[in-house]
C-alpha cells in the first residue's frame, strides 16, 4: 500500500502529461491501448505541424527581411512549437528503450528500504513533482495569456480599422481561403489546440527526463549510504572476508546498474538536449529583442500586458533550461561522490586486501555521470550561465543590425 502511494506520488503528474500525449513508456499500458489511444501522439503532432509549424514557416518566407515580424514569428510560436514536436517524436521513438527504465523505476520503489533511504527517494520525488507542476501551470498560463492577448489585440485593431477581418491568432499562411467564416473559426480552433498540445509536449518531456535523473540521483545517494557503512563494526582481527566481499559485490553490481540507467537517459535524449540548448539560446535572444522593441515604442501607452507576457515567456524558457542544468549538476555531484563515500567509510578497519578492493569503486566513479548536449557540452550550472551570456551576445548583434537597418 505504501509502495503504491509513494510511486503514484513520484510519477503522478508526469504520467498524466505523457498519457495525454499517448507516449507514456509503459509496455503494459501500450499493449492495452487500442485504436485511437495508441496513436494519440500522431493527432497532437498533426495539429502542431498542420496549424503552426508549417504555416508559420511559409509565412516566414513571405515576411523575410522584416526583422521585427521575423523575430515575432520565430520566438512566439514557431520555434517553441517546433521543439515541442521534436520532443514528442523523440520520446515516442525511444519508448521501447525507456520501458526497462520504467520497470527499474518501479522496482526501486518496490524494493525494501530503510527509513533514511525512503526519505531520500521521497525528497527527490518531491523535487520532480514540483518541477512538473510548476512547469505545467506556468506554461499553460502563458499560453492562455497569449491567446487572450492576441484575440484582444486583433479585435481592438479591427475596431480601429488597422487590421483586416479574419486575422488568425498565430500569423501564418494557409493554402486555402481563411476568410470564410466556418473555415476561419476551424483554423483558429486548430491553432489553439496545437498551442495546448505543444505546451504539454514541451513541458511533459522535460519533466519526465528530470524525474528519471532525480530518481537515479536518489539511488546513487542511497548506494553511497550503503558504501559508507560497509566497514562499520569491522576490525582488523575479523576474518569475515567472504561476507565483506559479498556486500561489496552487491554494491558494485548496483553501481553498474545505476550507471546503465543514467547512460540510457543520456543516449536517448542527448540529441534532444542539444536542440534544446540551441533553441533556448535563440528564444531568449528573440524574446529579449521583442521586449526591447516594445519598450522603444512611443505610442503614449505603456504596454504592461504585452511586456508581462514576454517576461513570463522568457522566464518559462529559462526555467526549462535551468531544470536540465540543475539535474545535470546533481548527477555529476552524486556520481562523483562515490569516491568520497569510500573515504568516509571506516576503511582503516579493513585488511589491506579488502581495502584495495575499494579502489575499484573509486576508480569507476573517477569520471562522473553526465547529461550532455550532443555528447560535447555538459549540463551544469556553469553551462546555464554560459547560455544566458551567449543569448545576450546574440541580442547585442541583433540590436546592432536593427539600428543599421533603421
Amino acid at each position: 500500500m505504501e509502495f503504491t502511494k509513494d510511486l503514484n506520488y513520484a510519477i503522478g503528474w508526469n504520467r498524466l502529461n505523457l498519457q495525454f500525449l499517448g507516449v507514456w513508456p509503459d509496455s503494459d499500458g501500450l499493449e492495452k491501448n487500442l485504436g485511437f489511444t495508441k496513436y494519440r501522439w500522431i493527432v497532437h503532432a498533426f495539429f502542431m505541424l498542420g496549424f503552426i509549424i508549417l504555416p508559420q514557416s511559409a509565412y516566414l518566407i513571405i515576411i523575410w527581411g522584416d526583422l521585427d515580424l521575423m523575430t515575432e514569428d520565430l520566438a512566439t510560436a514557431n520555434v517553441p512549437v517546433t521543439i515541442a514536436c521534436v520532443k514528442l517524436f523523440i520520446i515516442n521513438y525511444h519508448s521501447k528503450t525507456l520501458n526497462p527504465l520504467l520497470s527499474a523505476f518501479f522496482d526501486d520503489w518496490n524494493r525494501s528500504k530503510s527509513h533514511e533511504e525512503r526519505s531520500i527517494m521521497l525528497s527527490n520525488a518531491r523535487k520532480a513533482r514540483t518541477i512538473s507542476m510548476l512547469c505545467t501551470v506556468m506554461i499553460q498560463i502563458m499560453t492562455t495569456i497569449y491567446i487572450l492577448l492576441r484575440i484582444t489585440m486583433i479585435l481592438q485593431m479591427q475596431r480601429d480599422q488597422m487590421e483586416p477581418d479574419r486575422t488568425l491568432i498565430c500569423p501564418a499562411y494557409f493554402p486555402y481561403d481563411v476568410r470564410r467564416t466556418s473555415v476561419f473559426y476551424l483554423t483558429c480552433l486548430g491553432q489553439i489546440l496545437a498551442a495546448y498540445s505543444a505546451t504539454v509536449s514541451y513541458t511533459g518531456v522535460d519533466s519526465f527526463i528530470s524525474m528519471l535523473v532525480l530518481h537515479v540521483c536518489a539511488q546513487i545517494s542511497n548506494l553511497r549510504l550503503t558504501l559508507r557503512s560497509l566497514a562499520d563494526g569491522r576490525t582488523l582481527k575479523d576474518k569475515e572476508t567472504d561476507n565483506f566481499m559479498k556486500k561489496l559485490t552487491l554494491i558494485v553490481k548496483r553501481h553498474e546498474h545505476l550507471n546503465w540507467f543514467a547512460q540510457t537517459i543520456e543516449n536517448s535524449f542527448n540529441t534532444l538536449m542539444l536542440v534544446q540548448i540551441l533553441t533556448c539560446t535563440m528564444q531568449v535572444c528573440f524574446q529579449s529583442y521583442q521586449v526591447k522593441a516594445i519598450l522603444g515604442q512611443n505610442n503614449g501607452e505603456f504596454p504592461t500586458v504585452q511586456l508581462s507576457f514576454l517576461v513570463l515567456f522568457v522566464a518559462v524558457t529559462l526555467i526549462h533550461l535551468y531544470i536540465y542544468c540543475y539535474v545535470g549538476e546533481m548527477l555529476i555531484v552524486q556520481s562523483s561522490g562515490m569516491s568520497e563515500s569510500v573515504y568516509e567509510s571506516k576503511w582503516c578497519n579493513l585488511s589491506p586486501k579488502e581495502a584495495r578492493n575499494l579502489l575499484f569503486v573509486m576508480h569507476r566513479s573517477a569520471i562522473p555521470l553526465r547529461l550532455t548536449a550532443g555528447k560535447f557540452s555538459t549540463f551544469s550550472m556553469k553551462t546555464f550561465s554560459e547560455i544566458v551570456r551567449t543569448s545576450m551576445g546574440y541580442l547585442s548583434v541583433l540590436l546592432t543590425v536593427s539600428e543599421h537597418r533603421n
